[in-house]
């Protein structure tokens, strides 16, 4: 038989999960969907470094979609040291997303059995006509 007393502590504990997680998602406001990434180029006159393997760059280049569509945009270096934090705070934030789903799909399925163990039990459910 299922303790209701369990359960009780099990959804108690996921609320306080469900609250830090929020919690955390509030935190993570500024952030930048995409990719960043580095391009290393060659220029191929004669000569040139780049010849030899030592090629030009890095080059930072931030990927993004929108509207269906994909865009890349050249970032200076300091710029592309901003870009990587707040693209890894996007990032964060949709891990952060998910792992708040699980949580709150966890609480619905303990809520339902805490109410069938009240139901068992014979006391009253919340929303259920007495006698129902």
């Amino acid at each position: 038989m299922i303790d209701a007393g369990r359960l009780r502590e099990q959804v108690r504990a996921r609320l306080s999960e469900q609250r830090a997680i929020v919690e955390s998602l509030l935190r993570l406001r500024e952030q930048l969907p995409g990719s960043l990434f580095a391009r290393y180029g060659e220029c191929g006159k004669e000569g040139c470094a780049c010849r030899r393997g030592e090629k030009h760059g890095p080059y930072f280049i931030l990927s993004t979609r929108s509207g269906g569509k994909g865009g890349f945009t050249y970032l200076g270096a300091k710029e592309a040291d901003e870009a990587r934090d707040l693209v890894a705070r996007h990032r964060a934030f949709r891990a952060g997303l998910r792992r708040l789903h699980k949580v709150n799909e966890q609480l619905v399925t303990l809520l339902r059995r805490y109410q069938q163990a009240m139901a068992r039990r014979g006391e009253r459910q919340v929303g259920v006509a007495p006698g129902v």
